[in-house]
């Protein structure tokens, strides 16, 4: 057991040949089992010294900041209990206003006057912040599904149906910010506002005119029914006359009796 703990163990050279691979992914680095070949041997050197390098030029600078802070910090005590306080609260608009209130000239009422304003501040950061999170929040979870199951039940493409959303961010955008909306922009929500009312207007209109064309129909059937003469529809519907008795002459009698 002890050797099979002993043989999973990396040696130093293993590990920084594994630190060299990850700092320097784009190059190619000899195994240690051919660690006799010059070459790989000769680029894990290389690799070593430059990470070496850069953390030697890393920390120089580290050191010359701490340096310049410190003395900064010695030099002034007020500027070294403005970081000490910054450092416990996490706020340096109010560090700054206790330490420096008097060198400021501002007086108690001044200082609280500040507080609350600046709480206040902090309070619209932070509802807007929560604002313009749940706006995308929103966009992504329901306006943009939304858009696509609307564009699928009417068929559009994915350029259109973005061609939508970006008319709409337009519209938005610009009376949001400029106050600015054209006669597109009304006609669209006027559109919109009436799309109901007007389905129905014409749903009624349409129904409106196929009464009177059935009954326009039917006036007309019965006008040409009455205006055809009986031998027209074979003698149906036809009344036959009888016939008239002569009118009878004095003169006709008179000559017929001779």
């Amino acid at each position: 057991m002890a050797k099979e703990e002993k043989q999973k163990k990396t040696s130093p050279r293993e590990n920084l040949l594994a630190r060299a691979r990850e700092r320097f992914p784009d190059r190619t680095f000899a195994d240690l089992g051919a660690a006799e070949q010059q070459d790989g041997v000769s680029d894990l050197d290389d690799a070593i010294n430059e990470m070496l390098e850069d953390y030697a030029t890393k920390q120089k600078a580290y050191d010359e900041n701490n340096a310049r802070l410190s003395s900064l910090l010695r030099t002034d005590p007020d500027a070294a209990e403005f970081v000490q306080r910054w450092v416990e609260t996490g706020d340096p608009r109010t560090a700054l206003v206790e330490i420096f209130g008097d060198d400021l000239g501002m007086s108690e009422e001044g200082r609280k006057g500040f507080k609350d304003q600046l709480d206040s501040w902090r309070k619209r950061r932070d509802e807007s912040e929560a604002a313009d999170l749940a706006a995308s929040s929103n966009y992504h979870d329901k306006s943009l599904p939304a858009l696509y199951a609307w564009g699928d039940k009417k068929g559009l493409s994915l350029e259109q149906k973005r061609d939508v959303m970006v008319r709409l961010i337009d519209l938005a955008a610009r009376g949001a910010f400029d106050g600015i909306y054209t006669e597109d922009d009304f006609n669209m929500v006027w559109n919109a506002m009436n799309h109901d009312n007007d389905v129905a207007s014409a749903r009624a209109q349409g129904e409106v005119e196929g009464r009177n064309a059935r009954i326009a129909a039917r006036r007309r059937d019965r006008s040409m029914a009455g205006s055809m003469p009986p031998t027209a529809i074979g003698g149906q519907g036809a009344v036959a006359s009888e016939p008239q008795p002569k009118k009878r002459s004095f003169w006709g009698e008179v000559n017929n009796n001779r």
